[in-house]
């Protein structure tokens, strides 16, 4: 009988303690939407700030920020963006009804302390915070005479403004390697950019690594992976099931249980 309780105590406090896990993975989905909102707008007015001085170009959906050598990256920026702007904003099932910023750097330093971003070596682009910030291509293109063209076919506007929108829909409750492997994809069908690297080299790297782990494995790896989830998705159960997964994760439900409403599935299933 003594046995009987102490199974029934033990089962008692599994339990709880199951449900207590589940609230605090419940909660802190709902506390990022609930939050997140807030302190994009802190931050976005801080930025907008930092670079107030920069010239403005400005379009019916992008406004965009840049310094006197970058007068024609920015033309060719702003072209870029406003092209792609219905084909993204229709796939992803998302409009926006401001325009949106985005600041070109002609300083990998100035980036960096703008953003916030704690590493020695500045990305070409960034997404923060309700801005996409891009590093100046004279910066990182090779070769000065060809610098236009290599920015129009390689550079990270496609890239940033798809991380813009899944944000915004997400309302900053997403998965690194969500928005990463959607701004892969829609880089390769948009622009024929294909995310080469670390291919053949993913096999050993399940979901469940990606989602936890996802800074710690080689980013090159980290990112195809990414890329080869989300075109599984999209092939086995359509984008309009991937966009309700970005829905429920903007409700504040976690991946697990976002996948499970979306897919019908589970979510180490989509592997």
């Amino acid at each position: 009988m003594k046995g009987e309780e102490n199974m029934k105590k033990f089962i008692s406090f599994v339990s709880i303690g199951f449900i207590i896990i589940l609230l605090i993975i419940t909660f802190e989905s709902f506390f990022i939407v609930s939050t997140y909102p807030s302190y994009k707008k802190i931050e976005k007015k801080r930025i907008l700030k930092a670079t107030e001085k920069y010239n403005l170009l400005e379009g019916p959906h992008f406004s965009i920020r840049y310094k006197d050598r970058d007068k024609d990256i920015a033309k060719i920026t702003l072209d870029i963006l406003e092209e792609h702007y219905e084909k993204v904003c229709k796939k992803l099932d998302y409009f926006t009804y401001e325009k949106i910023p985005v600041i070109i750097y002609n300083d990998g330093e100035e980036l960096l302390k703008t953003i916030r971003l704690k590493t020695d070596i500045p990305p070409l682009g960034a997404y923060y915070s309700g801005v996409i910030n891009i590093l100046s291509p004279f910066n990182w293109v090779e070769y000065e005479d060809n610098v236009e063209e290599t920015y129009k076919e390689t550079g990270p506007h496609i890239h940033e403004f798809t991380h813009f929108l899944v944000d915004e829909k997400t309302n900053g409750n997403y998965p690194m390697w969500l928005t990463e492997g959607i701004a892969l994809y829609m880089e390769r069908e948009l622009m024929g950019i294909d995310w080469e690297l670390g291919k053949g080299k993913t096999k050993d790297i399940d979901i469940e690594k990606l989602n936890n782990d996802f800074n710690e494995i080689e980013i090159d790896i980290a990112y195809r992976k990414s890329l080869e989830v989300v075109d599984n998705m999209i092939d086995n159960y359509g984008f309009n099931k991937f966009n309700l997964l970005l829905e429920s994760l903007g409700m504040g439900n976690n991946i697990d249980s976002s996948v499970k409403k979306a897919l019908k599935v589970n979510f180490k299933d989509i592997n």
